[in-house]
């Protein structure tokens, strides 16, 4: 706009219309369109049995003339706003699946990969608390572990024998993508004591499992004695833990179906797009099948 408050339109530059309004434009539009038909017809009756590039061409132009004038030039007709967004939804590439014809708002492919992803973290999760228990450990229960840190007499060490205090589990962490329970402990030294440090560490269950067998194993070997396990079996999931929703699993699901990022990251992830092992077993379970063209099902 200029000083004077009169559009200039920065295609003809001419004043009282914009680019979108501008009647230049819009004829020669239409005149590349005519253009490239007639190019096209000429050339069928060469005898050439390519006419891609040109009709290609000509669909551009006729599709730049209709979201300009509501017209179709192959028909000369006047068209719906309905209709006219129902063609240009047909140049639409979903951002998730990269197929034509809708957004990623109504991906019918999203949707259904969402659902194997619930499912897929109930099985996850049943497995997982089932392992747990069989370990025997919970919260509150106390066990010795290796760790690295500085020893009493002030020196800094890789050895270091302290017994931590499981003080939650993280379920919410336990899902499709982290198929282990995962557990917050401190150092139980320091339970209660008014300079206790708020940070706690965090492993796997499996891990700190393992942790403590190595550090019985270790100090055997030293010749040092350390207390025994307190293993409390207890370990119970809140209400619904088992039976997951796309709710209740919506951090997650954020996380493994973005919405931002580029378009790499917004896009079906491979998993999903050639499925195979327990993924592709839960889809054949769900019957599913057809929204993953890219897998031969049997």
């Amino acid at each position: 706009m200029s000083w004077s408050g009169t559009v200039t339109c920065s295609h003809c530059y001419q004043r009282g219309h914009n680019k979108r309004k501008c009647p230049t434009l819009t004829a020669q539009i239409k005149d590349k369109y005519e253009g490239n038909v007639l190019a096209a017809n000429a050339a069928r009756e060469r005898g050439d049995e390519d006419l891609t590039w040109y009709n290609e061409r000509a669909e551009h132009y006729r599709q730049q003339y209709l979201k300009r004038t509501k017209i179709d030039l192959a028909t000369g007709e006047k068209i719906t706003n309905k209709a006219a967004k129902a063609a240009r939804m047909k140049n639409v590439t979903c951002g998730y699946c990269k197929q034509r014809g809708h957004t990623r708002r109504t991906c019918p492919h999203v949707k259904v990969d969402k659902q194997v992803f619930v499912e897929e973290t109930r099985r996850v999760r049943i497995a997982a608390l089932e392992s747990a228990r069989e370990v025997g450990i919970g919260i509150g229960s106390m066990i010795p572990i290796r760790s690295t840190g500085y020893h009493k007499d002030g020196e800094w060490r890789h050895d270091i024998l302290t017994v931590r205090y499981v003080q939650s589990v993280l379920w919410d962490d336990c899902h499709a993508n982290r198929i282990n329970l995962i557990v917050k402990h401190v150092d139980a030294r320091k339970l209660g004591a008014p300079n206790q440090s708020p940070y706690t560490s965090r492993d796997q269950l499996h891990k700190l499992v393992q942790a403590n067998d190595t550090a019985l194993r270790y100090a055997a070997a030293e010749g040092q004695d350390l207390p025994p396990s307190s293993l409390i079996p207890t370990l119970d999931p809140p209400k619904g833990w088992l039976q997951p929703t796309e709710q209740s699993l919506e951090k997650a699901i954020k996380q493994t179906f973005p919405t931002t990022g580029n378009e790499y990251a917004k896009q079906r992830g491979y998993d999903y797009a050639y499925p195979s092992g327990t993924t592709k077993e839960i889809i054949k379970d769900l019957g599913l099948t057809e929204h993953y063209p890219n897998e031969k099902w049997t």
